[in-house]
């Protein structure tokens, strides 16, 4: 089995996860995918899909961290962060001829690019790989719906600590390096630099977290999960 449907990603799904799916396939669909698909790593920073280009390939992130954005009114929007053993921007795939968003690496990233005519062939011939993706799609929607409507409904306070949290799952830890520049998390979060550097200022002052650079420490999860739900 090929090392990346080995792959585990470290967030808890409440739904079945890329790699379920890709595990429903058979020996010898497996053997096929192997065959038709390429990695390719990306530094972080760098464009692995511009919104516009042919949708020739199905997207799997075998290891690292990425944002996808969308362009409404000529602003780009971040809609997510997806990280290992995960599709890039599956819900839209199927629907459009071209990606319509924008993925960039924010940490070293390896993408897995499989043909999209594999994948459409597993569809018509393997019902349960049908039935798996298509939950799998499901669930993924229900997920960005979700976080789309949380940071529509929280100030910049509520909306930090809801994204220091959702770094501390994905890293699995209460101590980690943001992977992202101040500038960056304001457009994950949808405010401006300044609101992002006075708001991880005020925590760092109140004890709620330890911010030296890039590195953070929470030291009051309760308490930021209090402002994350109320903020």
């Amino acid at each position: 089995m090929p090392d990346f449907i080995k792959q585990k990603g470290s967030l808890k799904y409440d739904f079945l996860n890329a790699k379920e799916c890709l595990n429903i396939l058979t020996e010898a669909e497996k053997d096929e995918l192997v065959k038709h698909k390429t990695d390719v790593e990306f530094e972080p920073g760098e464009i692995i899909i511009k919104r516009g280009i042919l949708a020739n390939n199905i997207l799997y992130l075998t290891e690292g961290l990425l944002k996808l954005e969308i362009i409404n009114d000529e602003k780009p929007y971040t809609i997510g962060l997806i990280q290992s053993s995960s599709f890039i921007g599956i819900v839209c795939c199927f629907a459009f001829k071209k990606y319509d968003f924008t993925a960039t690496a924010i940490e070293k990233t390896t993408v897995s690019f499989i043909e999209m005519a594999t994948i459409e062939k597993f569809i018509k011939t393997n019902g349960d790989f049908a039935l798996h993706l298509i939950k799998h799609m499901s669930g993924v929607t229900n997920g960005l719906f979700h976080r789309i409507t949380k940071l529509s409904q929280k100030n910049i306070e509520g909306a930090i600590a809801l994204q220091l949290l959702d770094f501390s799952e994905i890293y699995n830890s209460l101590n980690y390096t943001l992977p992202v520049v101040r500038k960056e998390l304001g457009e994950i979060v949808g405010y401006s630099k300044e609101s992002v550097i006075n708001t991880l200022s005020k925590f760092n002052k109140e004890e709620i977290i330890k911010v030296n650079d890039r590195k953070i420490t929470i030291l009051d999860k309760d308490k930021l999960a209090q402002i994350s739900k109320l903020g």
